[in-house]
């Protein structure tokens, strides 16, 4: 049973758990933007499902670190799926290089630069549009020559 950090959704994935498991278990996912707090309790909700692959990219190096060190101390990795964590900018070319690598039954994006309001410089402003706007049409477009089964991105 997974470790759920908001019970809010407890109810709605026990009564799909059966239409979750047919999309999820033995399926090839990548995340991105793990590391941060959405990514994180995504990834920690999903392997209880079980997919036989999961990916996950994202620029924050020590976040990643840390990701790996808490599944690893729980029980959520114990069926031994292939894990592979990337610290890799979406931007980069490396990104293109991991996403063309397999074929993904599910690409999750949680990517956002999400504190918006303190982006009051030109630089700051600069990085959230590359972030926000460039890197999910480079998503799409990436998705596009080698589609997913499902896509979805969060941004807040």
């Amino acid at each position: 049973m997974p470790k759920y950090n908001n019970l809010n959704f407890k109810n709605d994935l026990d009564n799909n758990k059966s239409f979750l498991l047919e999309r999820i278990k033995d399926k090839n996912i990548m995340v991105i933007g793990g590391a941060g707090s959405i990514g994180l309790s995504y990834i920690k909700i999903i392997l209880d499902y079980k997919p036989s692959k999961i990916t996950i990219v994202d620029t924050n190096e020590n976040g990643l670190a840390e990701l790996t060190r808490d599944l690893r101390s729980s029980d959520l990795l114990d069926y031994n799926p292939e894990y592979i964590t990337y610290p890799v900018n979406l931007l980069s070319d490396i990104f293109d290089k991991i996403f063309h690598s397999d074929n993904w039954d599910i690409v999750a994006n949680f990517s956002a630069h999400k504190h918006v309001r303190s982006e009051k410089d030109g630089i700051s402003v600069e990085a959230l549009i590359k972030n926000n706007i460039f890197g999910i049409i480079k998503i799409l477009e990436l998705c596009e020559k080698n589609p997913p089964k499902y896509f979805f991105s969060v941004s807040t």
